[in-house]
């Protein structure tokens, strides 16, 4: 009898919710979003019709969000990277959503300390200030001092939180649900599933050992770029409360110093997102200003909790589409498409015409003057227009690059991410054309050699079932099957044997080459003989 009453009590509270952020939409003059084709009379009761304000759909929408608390913020700082979703102008305006809410009692941060570290959690924090340096959606932010002397900054999570991000969850599901089933144009969209994704984001980020295990990780990377992470203190950080180093110093949105300083800084930060996607494939999604701080020390990082995360292949696919989108090389952007299979069927030379009509006017410009945040987002747009299915976590990495982009303009107006970038670019892109290339077609090669190895057998399979069935059905076939079975059998096998060898050569170059056996000075001798050798071998194999 208990579970279904808890099953009602959960039932009744998602329904005022929902109830809630119907109305609250329904106030910012929103209907004309949510309504059509929906069950208008299954919301009759939910409604409050009021005058909607004179402002822009965008801003009523972004003003709603905020309206209806952490959980909606945070899902509208999601929809901000959705440029397959949204429209520009809504892109831009999810972008101002600042995640500030006013902070939780203290008498409240001071139960869930007890519940985390026991009555004597005093004795661990010394002292902390009751008022608190940072209130957001999700935490908290205090300023204390551990039993040593050490000043620490306290993340502590909102207690109830996770409690409200459930039911949250719960209803923008039953309204993703809605919406996808009947609204047939949003059904390539599957915001059923986007909601999970979200939902799967947001608890993440309410763990703060995920976020503490971010900030250890890209910390080596960040210091060869002088950026400093604050350290973590472990022994204090538990689920709900992330206890790190604090960090005296001014946010970058508030600091001013001289240009050629204000510049410095811009390149080490460009530099060193650029490090974080291509060499560790996690990067900080959230590079705002106010999680920036300037102190005597130099550049601090804060707030990991927003990460995004690329594997090899994804890190590849963004490197070149960077590289190919500064040598205006449009053929290259859609054969990356198609190599990682994000488009089935595209009128190419019209996308071609139209990416080079709205790209090339921004990279003609000064260097100083372009702006490769909204160079991506052009690029997402038109691609998205003609049949691109971005992952979601391509469209965060635009969002991050257009917040950082901006970030660098404000820094140092002169200053441009694509001078920065684009050396490193490419000479990434060229690095792949090396050892590390040559180790991918070798197992290309091994590969296509077990292939043809197995086609020998299934062609000897097939061979002997024929010849079984011609003498069965008493086909009268005057053929030389054995003669023609075995020349093609003894091609397979000389085809097999050349590029067998033709492995070997390759690695053989590769064994040299590293660890510079048979070289004259600075010439690569053996080593250029085996790969010329390997080639010879590999030419030979097709002929046969």
């Amino acid at each position: 009898m208990r579970m279904p009453l808890l099953n009602l009590v959960s039932r009744y509270r998602e329904t005022q919710r929902f109830r809630q952020v119907v109305n609250t939409f329904l106030a910012y003059g929103l209907e004309t979003y949510i309504l059509p084709k929906t069950p208008y009379y299954k919301l009759k009761a939910f409604m409050k019709r009021q005058k909607s304000p004179p402002e822009p759909p965008q801003a009523r929408f972004r003003k709603a969000l905020e309206r209806l608390g952490p959980t909606f913020i945070k899902f509208g700082q999601i929809l901000s990277t959705r440029a397959d979703l949204l429209p520009e102008e809504w892109i831009r305006e999810l972008m101002k959503l600042r995640d500030e809410v006013p902070p939780h009692p203290w008498q409240e941060i001071e139960k869930l300390l007890a519940t985390e570290f026991g009555s004597n959690w005093k004795e661990i924090f010394t002292h902390i200030d009751r008022e608190p340096i940072g209130s957001a959606s999700i935490a908290q932010v205090y300023r204390g001092k551990l039993y040593d002397g050490e000043e620490v900054a306290i993340k502590v999570r909102r207690p109830g939180i996770e409690e409200t991000v459930n039911l949250d969850i719960a209803v923008l599901s039953r309204i993703a649900n809605m919406l996808h089933r009947h609204f047939e144009e949003l059904r390539i969209y599957n915001l059923p599933q986007l909601v999970e994704e979200f939902g799967f984001t947001i608890r993440r980020e309410m763990d703060f050992r995920i976020e503490a295990a971010n900030m250890e990780r890209l910390s080596p990377l960040l210091e060869r770029h002088h950026i400093k992470v604050p350290v973590v203190f472990w022994n204090y950080t538990t689920q709900k409360v992330l206890v790190t180093e604090y960090i005296q110093g001014v946010k970058l949105e508030n600091w001013r110093d001289t240009e050629e300083k204000q510049c410095k800084v811009a390149q080490r930060l460009s530099l060193a997102f650029i490090d974080q996607v291509i060499k560790e494939g996690i990067f900080h999604a959230d590079p705002h200003p106010a999680n920036i701080v300037i102190s005597e020390e130099g550049i601090h990082l804060l707030d990991f909790g927003m990460v995004g995360f690329l594997d090899q292949e994804m890190r590849e696919f963004v490197t070149k589409v960077f590289f190919h989108t500064v040598r205006r090389d449009y053929d290259g952007i859609v054969e990356e498409y198609k190599r990682m299979g994000m488009v089935e069927r595209m009128d190419e030379r019209r996308f071609k015409l139209e990416l080079m009509g709205l790209v090339d006017p921004y990279l003609s410009q000064s260097l100083e003057r372009i702006n490769i945040g909204e160079i991506i987002q052009k690029i997402i747009e038109i691609s998205i227009k003609y049949g691109v299915r971005f992952p979601s976590e391509f469209l965060m990495l635009g969002r991050s690059m257009f917040i950082m982009d901006g970030l660098v303009k404000n820094l140092c107006p002169r200053a441009s991410v694509i001078e920065i970038v684009a050396p490193y670019a490419e000479r990434y892109v060229v690095s792949k054309k090396g050892p590390e290339s040559v180790i991918r077609e070798i197992r290309k090669l091994q590969k296509e050699a077990q292939q043809l190895k197995e086609n020998i057998v299934l062609f000897t399979k097939l061979a002997t079932e024929a010849a079984v069935k011609i003498k069965e059905e008493g086909v009268k076939v005057k053929v030389l099957q054995d003669e023609i079975r075995d020349r093609e059998l003894r091609k397979l096998g000389d085809r097999l044997v050349v590029t067998t060898v033709s492995i070997g050569f390759f690695l053989a170059s590769l064994f040299s080459w590293g660890f510079k056996i048979g070289w004259k000075g600075d010439l690569p001798l053996l080593p250029v003989v085996f790969l010329l050798g390997a080639l010879a071998f590999l030419a030979l194999s097709f002929m046969i």
